[in-house]
């Protein structure tokens, strides 16, 4: 199963503001496909939910995630508020990353990342 290319840019954002001091990430640097502030908190949720169950990254979801309301049909959740700070890289993360990143050709830099 293959990263999308945001998937795979969150992971990276992830990665550098775990191991850059000062980086960080945030759900404002992306172009998410929901205009709704809510929508766009359960789309980046869904991401993230989806980075973690391939062990990528870690997060206690009762801290990294405020939830409220119903939960969405489309992304299967009700995350209203989400806290950046709480979500780290894993090592299988850290791996791929590394991997991305230290690759031998610029070619292999502008694929997507693949599991």
């Amino acid at each position: 199963m293959g990263l999308n290319e945001l998937e795979s840019q969150i992971l990276i954002d992830i990665y550098e503001a775990d191991m850059l001091p000062g980086m960080s990430f945030e759900i404002e640097n992306y172009k998410l496909t929901e205009k709704d502030p809510k929508n766009k908190n359960q789309e980046f949720a869904f991401y993230l939910g989806k980075l973690k169950r391939l062990g990528f990254v870690k997060y206690e979801e009762k801290e990294a995630f405020l939830k409220a309301g119903i939960a969405s049909t489309k992304y299967n959740n009700n995350v209203a508020m989400i806290c950046e700070d709480k979500i780290h890289i894993d090592s299988k993360g850290i791996h791929l990353v590394e991997w991305y990143y230290h690759g031998n050709s610029e070619t292999q830099r502008q694929l997507s990342i693949y599991v």
